[in-house]
């Protein structure tokens, strides 16, 4: 009992009162590890973008250590605060200067992040064309020898001017379409692998030509009838002919099915309208190309049999 009442005493009592006050007699408590913290909590974006960056640029880097690192600065600028952080981290010039990169991975990659950035992102567009970036990308797509890296870049300027008018107009100003025509007329480099590129072209312009075309859409938030009409004066129509001629030549079923089907819907668009129409009525060499393809690669053509006929 008198035990009991000891031990009740002394847990009752304060540190003020007669009771001992305990004491620490051990290590005092380590601080926790910052990469523990780190691991945890996670760090912050803009650090992981500077690291991505800082490592695609240092000279002693393996080449697969950077691809590993676009691909994560790539899903980065995913999010769109990410991606708007570019401007303000002075990475815009970092990632341009990459375009011209002496390895083609690296300049897929950091045109590929580009394209993502930009991507329905006004603040990140302006950030981009402030630091021309369109320019650089246009002379990539109209110099660069690798056919993937010339993909990449269709894929950043694409990004960039879908959805917006300035840019478009900054596409147009810098010879865009002209490069774009360019482009499809004469493959570079590994033409045998030049079906994204074909695809992505001809997407793109029937992309664009049916936002000129959306009534529902506000006028200053769209392209005018200045868009396809420049497309039918440039002789796209024609460039379209000379690239099923390629196609038949190269005789690939499978991507010349993939290719058909844009180029179906890009001439489709165009024929929506009176120049358009007039450019494809006047391609002597277009009727003939599409029933060689219908015949070769057993293709539908019957949705433009209408605008050919």
């Amino acid at each position: 009992m008198d035990a009991l009442l000891k031990w009740a005493i002394l847990n009752g009592a304060t540190a003020n009162e007669d009771a001992p006050a305990t004491t620490r007699t051990g290590e005092p408590p380590k601080k926790l590890d910052p990469a523990v913290i780190d691991a945890i909590l996670g760090r912050p974006a803009s650090e992981q973008m500077t690291e991505c960056m800082d490592s695609v640029e240092h000279a002693d880097t393996p080449l697969e250590a950077k691809e590993v690192a676009l691909d994560d600065l790539e899903m980065l600028v995913e999010n769109i605060d990410n991606a708007c952080n570019l401007g303000p981290l002075n990475m815009w010039p970092r990632l341009i200067a990459r375009y011209t990169d002496a390895e083609p991975a690296v300049r897929s990659g950091v045109l590929w992040v580009s394209g993502t950035a930009v991507q329905h992102n006004p603040k990140a567009q302006q950030a981009f064309s402030k630091a021309q970036g369109l320019e650089a990308a246009l002379r990539v797509l109209g110099s660069d020898p690798v056919t993937s890296v010339r993909t990449k870049a269709l894929y950043c300027v694409s990004s960039f001017i879908r959805g917006n008018v300035q840019g478009l107009t900054e596409f147009i100003a810098n010879s865009g379409l002209s490069t774009l025509m360019l482009e499809l007329e004469e493959v570079k480099g590994d033409a045998g692998k030049a079906t994204a590129l074909r695809q992505k072209s001809f997407f793109l312009l029937r992309s664009l030509i049916e936002e000129a075309l959306d009534a529902e859409t506000p006028e200053e938030l769209r392209p005018g009838m200045y868009l396809p009409n420049a497309v039918a004066e440039l002789g796209f129509v024609d460039t379209t002919a000379a690239v099923l001629g390629k196609m038949l030549e190269e005789n690939d079923p499978e991507g010349s099915t993939m290719v058909f089907e844009q180029i179906a819907g890009f001439l489709l668009a165009l024929g929506a309208t009176d120049n358009g129409k007039k450019a494809i009525n006047e391609c002597k060499a277009l009727p003939g190309a599409v029933t060689q393809m219908k015949t070769r690669f057993d293709l539908d053509t019957s949705e433009l049999d209408t605008i050919l006929s």
